[in-house]
């Protein structure tokens, strides 16, 4: 699960970079751009909207919800009193009180839980993906299919929409839809590869075009004293103890760790175990002999990856489009590092893999409240001002005020989703303004302060080199571009709470995986300790896991 409050415990000027990538675009699912301001998209013509702009009796609705200590009060101001809780008393006449807020994922998932085993919800309120469930079998949650066909205003039915067809289907349960999902940004957060630009240009090194020649680079870094100390101490890219780093790595190898994917016959497998994966071990297998690769990864977590990166030890970060700003920025402030999209290792097209685009969890509405349309209204305020506002003011008071203790009052907001192409319209936007084809007067404030920033950098602030790395004329955006127009995406097609078996055998086969691959990667073990995982992974659970699945995808079509 994605951790909410992992975006949140950092210092001011990290979600600083963070938030300026937190504008998205209007994208359709072709790549191609969606036409006209979706802030001022009035409902569908026949609709029928229930909620009033403002209702005549005041509507009272209570949540739960996560709180980041790190965020203060000003004014006299507290949980159930500033600036999103006052508005939406004094505009809409809808008060919202939080019963209680935990300041960590796993407080929050123990204390939901006590409240889903006495069946005393709250309102509305944002829940796992097993909580989900949990809710929906014990009828405990409104049907939420008619309320949003009339009711949900058109900014959230695209950002429903942008999201991907299987956040709906992952939110809907025996054709009903019972939650709406807090869409999430996995799949503008796909990997693309970063390599040390100052590196580049000592070696005399061209761009990569195959991964031959990206595999060469890393060579070059290794074996010809790229930081020029005299010793053989760098390593041409890095890997983690959990492997999560190369999943770029794997990919371009058209192998799929740790998602199920679609093969014959419609059925689902589980993509550690397919063949596409042996090759891409052996050629890390032959790079951790060369000594391309840290011999002592397999004792690493990605924190001190990231301090060998600090450290100048190595020349190539497998990340995403943000990976300028954090956490390269934050380990290497002075060095420039340029983005390059994913090549692969023969003449097919890679494939970037994902999770289910949501971000953790999904918000349910208690069955039978009076009002279960105010959510909506509540949601269509939160998704205008973090994303469509043109007013500076506006800005400022909900989204990023000023005053330097109170940072990213956003997270205040009761309800959120998040636009699934955000970096790529920061990009489109900024370049457009660059070009003269849009005033910097039609961007949003955090479009505006994008622009801004590759300005700033193009006039001598090269320490904003990162803003420029993103949205500036080469910067990652336009990978992102490309992996959309070429729809280079390889969801993970299983999108439900985990099976029986996946409770008690997946923890398991996890960590036989994780084992099994490592020596492979050290050469403790042979290539061919592949295929002896596979048997052992099928025979410990995984054709019982595999046989779940496929029971639950077939119920999907």
């Amino acid at each position: 699960m994605k951790r909410m409050m992992a975006i949140v415990l950092s210092t001011v000027p990290v979600l600083s970079i963070m938030l300026s990538g937190c504008e998205s675009s209007a994208v359709k699912e072709d790549g191609s751009a969606k036409t006209g301001n979706p802030a001022l998209v009035q409902s569908p013509s026949g609709s029928k909207q229930t909620s009033p702009d403002k209702y005549d009796q005041l509507v009272e609705l209570s949540t739960v919800s996560l709180f980041n200590p790190l965020l203060k009060f000003e004014n006299g101001d507290d949980l159930n009193n500033n600036v999103w809780t006052r508005h939406f008393e004094q505009n809409f006449n809808i008060s919202v009180k939080r019963l209680w807020a935990a300041t960590s994922d796993d407080e929050y998932i123990q204390r939901l839980n006590l409240l889903i085993a006495a069946g005393n919800i709250p309102d509305f309120f944002q829940a796992t993906p097993e909580q989900f469930k949990q809710l929906y079998s014990a009828g405990l949650i409104e049907d939420l299919t008619d309320v949003y066909e009339r009711d949900a205003p058109q900014v959230v039915k695209q950002l429903m929409e942008e999201a991907g067809e299987d956040v709906r289907k992952a939110a809907t349960i025996d054709g009903k839809l019972m939650a709406i999902p807090w869409t999430g940004l996995e799949r503008e957060s796909v990997p693309m590869v970063w390599i040390r630009k100052d590196w580049m240009n000592k070696l005399q090194l061209p761009e990569p075009e195959t991964l031959d020649d990206l595999m060469q680079i890393a060579v070059a870094f290794a074996d010809r004293d790229p930081d020029g100390n005299g010793k053989k101490d760098t390593f041409g890219f890095g890997i983690d103890r959990d492997l999560s780093a190369i999943k770029g790595f794997m990919n371009a190898y058209h192998a799929y760790s740790n998602i199920w994917i679609e093969k014959e016959q419609g059925k689902l497998a589980f993509g550690s175990i397919q063949p596409e994966m042996k090759p891409a071990l052996a050629k890390l297998q032959e790079l951790y002999k060369e000594g391309i690769i840290d011999p002592d990864f397999a004792v690493k977590n990605m924190q001190k990856v990231m301090n060998s990166v600090a450290a100048n030890k190595i020349g190539i970060h497998f990340g995403d489009w943000g990976s300028a700003g954090w956490p390269l920025a934050t380990s290497t402030p002075g060095i420039e590092w340029q983005s390059y999209p994913f090549p692969s290792s023969d003449d097919k097209p890679v494939k970037l893999q994902h999770d289910l685009n949501i971000y953790g969890y999904v918000f349910v509405v208690k069955k039978g409240i009076k009002n279960p349309e105010a959510v909506f209204k509540l949601l269509e305020f939160w998704v205008k001002q973090y994303y469509f506002t043109p007013s500076e003011e506006d800005y400022v008071k909900f989204i990023w005020p000023k005053s330097q203790n109170v940072p990213a009052v956003w997270m205040l907001a009761p309800i959120k989703m998040y636009r699934s192409f955000n970096n790529l319209e920061n990009y489109r936007v900024t370049n457009e303004v660059l070009k003269g084809k849009k005033e910097l007067s039609e961007l949003s404030p955090e479009q505006r302060n994008a622009y801004n920033n590759v300005m700033r950098y193009k006039n001598g602030e090269k320490m904003l080199w990162w803003a420029n790395a993103q949205s500036g004329e080469n910067g990652s955006g336009r990978i992102i571009e490309k992996y959309l127009s070429n729809d280079q995406f390889m969801p993970n097609r299983f999108t439900s709470s985990p099976t029986d078996s996946m409770l008690e055998k997946g923890g398991n086969l996890a960590s036989v995986q994780q084992e099994t691959f490592i020596k492979i990667i050290m050469g403790l073990e042979p290539l061919g300790a592949f295929d002896k995982f596979v048997s052992i992974w099928s025979l410990q659970g995984g054709s019982q896991i595999t046989k779940e699945v496929n029971e639950w995808y077939a119920k999907q079509k």
